[in-house]
């Protein structure tokens, strides 16, 4: 965080001690104007922006958190889909084995009423 040793008003306040060799006064009074002005625009520029950065901060953090929570979330999902990958083949296969075992059956009956199946079209 921002720590400041002077504040404007200090700065403002601000009284130099004479001297014979001293600085001209209306020097240093003009170079302190200008460095007031640039404090108090700082003081401003944080005040208004301030808030703005704290909200930012606050959806960053639930921007990451959010992140995190798709990241698992996604991890789940594919763990589903490779399940459903390989139950889908295994219910291929068992489909299969219903059909083969179905047609089995009906060239039994076939051959009992004397049909060869082989000789169908």
């Amino acid at each position: 965080m921002l720590k400041k040793k002077l504040t404007s008003l200090e700065i403002l306040e601000k009284k130099f001690t004479a001297d014979v060799k001293g600085y001209a006064a209306y020097e240093v009074d003009a170079f302190l104007d200008l460095i007031l002005q640039d404090f108090k625009d700082i003081e401003s520029f944080i005040k208004d922006e301030l808030p703005r950065f704290v909200s930012l901060e606050h959806q960053l953090i639930g921007l990451k958190r959010r992140v995190q929570d798709l990241e698992i979330e996604n991890l789940d999902l594919k763990d589903k889909v490779s399940v459903i990958n390989k139950n889908d083949t295994i219910e291929i296969n068992q489909s299969n084995f219903h059909l083969i075992k179905k047609i089995g059956l009906l060239e039994k009956e076939l051959y009992k009423l004397g049909i060869d199946p082989n000789k169908l079209k």
